[in-house]
């Protein structure tokens, strides 16, 4: 008799479980249904991305510093392109970005294709690719890849990046070439 309410009680709970429950909605005056009327207004999108379009620097338009001096963020003035050896500014940026994927893709054998040998500390190509991971540490690399090539500083020694002379470009017979490497 027991087992017997158990197995009903259990049928019934699972019955029960089993239902759609039962809606219960009151309305009242303030409840109404409320028309929507479209209304069709004249496009106003100007294919302006909110926060990213202030990012976006065109790197095909000529440089604003290649003929004059420049300010840099940590009150440095850097001299323009054209004094410091560079009478392209666009091209070497091109040159600078190209080298910034190559150093976070850890291509050795292209970053030492533009690198003028002998260095100082790597007298021959094989001494610095041996020396490649040594060299280009998870620090040195994160301050090669935040470089801002608006903010490279220029001397009569080249371009230089990082904030103590790191790594130092030139343009050599045409081509621009690094320089010095002082991780």
């Amino acid at each position: 008799m027991k087992k017997i309410f158990i197995i009903l009680l259990i049928a019934n709970l699972f019955t029960m479980a089993c239902e759609e429950p039962v809606p219960h909605i009151l309305f009242d005056e303030k409840d109404s249904v409320v028309k929507v009327e479209p209304k069709f207004s004249s496009d106003t999108y100007d294919g302006a991305i909110p926060g990213l379009d202030a990012q976006v620097i065109d790197y095909t338009l000529e440089n604003e510093y290649q003929h004059k001096p420049q300010l840099l963020r940590d009150s440095t003035w850097s001299m323009s392109w054209d004094n410091a050896g560079f009478p392209n500014a666009k091209k070497f940026v091109i040159f600078f970005k190209s080298f910034q994927w190559d150093v976070m893709d850890r291509n050795r054998e292209k970053i030492a294709g533009m690198i003028k040998f002998p260095l100082r500390d790597y007298p021959k190509k094989q001494d610095f690719i041996r020396r490649f991971d040594s060299i280009f540490g998870p620090d040195f690399v994160q301050e090669i890849l935040d470089q801002d090539p608006k903010g490279i500083f220029r001397s009569k020694s080249g371009a230089m990046i990082g904030d103590d002379g790191q790594i130092w470009f030139k343009q050599i017979n045409g081509n621009y070439k690094i320089i010095e490497i002082n991780p």
